[in-house]
């Protein structure tokens, strides 16, 4: 079978689309399909072209200018359409690559009577979202075969029906007795939508009852602002790594891990520590409180600093949550997620 992803950016660039996409080829080339990636080339560095075996990238040069990339978009569309008319899915990852170049070529596909997919995920960081992006998205909906919605929060927030919900997956960790509880972890990109300063001030707070560190992994464009925080009030044990490769080796040891996104909340899971969540809006809010049972296995709290104070120390004192959460995040394997794709495309 011959598939084609066309999604916003892929691997050398770092995000959880590129993940999410990254695991859940390597699970389908498992089977022994091949799989073509089309992209737009956001850096210089990356080439044009990769071959893996059964799995290609195809990177096209990005303009700086929106109505140049629009028309390169377009061309190759419609310069390849007999190509693309050879895959046998055709599947979409989020709305902006739709519309980027999908619509172009969305009559003759019809026409030749191909089914169309798509992945909605995340959000566009405004709050409420844009009802320009609502419309947009329930005219794909409407457009395509079936959808995947990563999170039920998307339904809620863009009036869409999800075919599937997902939350992404982790592979299996085992051998956790050698997992230590050496400092507290802040796992995500510095950004305002991440909790990252919610973090660090409440941090201010608790490094008074505990010799522990706080180690921050990850970087964005509050990391400048973050450090200089820091050093003005003279906050204590507070160790920035930045983006770190490898997550993994520094979740393994941590006592509890702040984060607040689907992969980095199952990656932690998956080593059965303790997670909490912060939130600043209504629409983070639903994005992590809509998660299924998530009170059974996570804490998620608002960023008042009484109440993340309060959570860290019922943290401290309880530690039936973690299990849960570890048996959450092995249910939800990538494997798994492959099996839903085969079930949107009716394999």
């Amino acid at each position: 079978m011959k598939i084609l992803f066309i999604a916003p950016n892929y691997l050398p660039h770092i995000g959880g689309v590129e993940r999410h996409i990254e695991s859940i080829c390597r699970e389908i080339l498992k089977d022994n399909h091949s799989i073509s990636i089309l992209v737009q080339k956001f850096d210089n560095s990356y080439s044009d072209y990769e071959r893996n075996n059964n799995l290609e990238i195809i990177r096209l040069n990005k303009s700086s200018k929106k109505i140049v990339r629009k028309i390169k978009i377009a061309t190759y569309m419609l310069l390849n359409l007999k190509k693309i008319l050879k895959y046998d899915i055709i599947h979409f990852h989020d709305y902006e690559t739709f519309w980027a170049y999908g619509l172009f070529v969305y009559p003759m596909l019809k026409l030749f009577g191909k089914k169309i997919y798509i992945t909605f995920h995340g959000w566009e960081g405004d709050i409420p979202p844009k009802k320009s992006i609502i419309f947009k998205r329930k005219l794909i909906t409407a457009f395509t075969t079936a959808n995947v919605s990563v999170g039920h929060f998307i339904s809620k927030w863009y009036s869409t029906k999800p075919d599937i919900v997902s939350y992404g997956g982790v592979d299996r960790v085992d051998n956790l007795s050698q997992n230590k509880e050496l400092y507290i972890l802040f796992v995500g990109r510095l950004a305002s939508d991440t909790g990252i300063f919610d973090c660090v001030k409440a941090w201010e707070i608790m490094s008074k009852d505990n010799n522990l560190e706080l180690v921050i992994c990850g970087d964005g464009p509050l990391r400048q602002e973050v450090e200089n925080y820091v050093n003005k009030y003279n906050i204590q044990r507070v160790v920035f790594k930045g983006y770190v490769n490898n997550v993994s080796s520094y979740i393994k040891d941590a006592k509890i891990i702040f984060t607040s996104g689907y992969l980095g909340i199952l990656e932690a899971l998956s080593y059965q520590k303790n997670v909490i969540a912060i939130y600043d809006n209504e629409l983070k809010k639903d994005y992590l409180t809509m998660i299924p049972n998530y009170e059974e296995m996570m804490w998620v709290t608002d960023n008042r600093m009484e109440n993340i104070i309060s959570v860290y120390h019922d943290v401290i004192i309880n530690n039936v949550k973690k299990e849960i959460g570890y048996q959450y995040a092995c249910k939800n394997s990538w494997q798994k997620v492959k099996e839903d794709y085969y079930k949107l495309w009716e394999l």
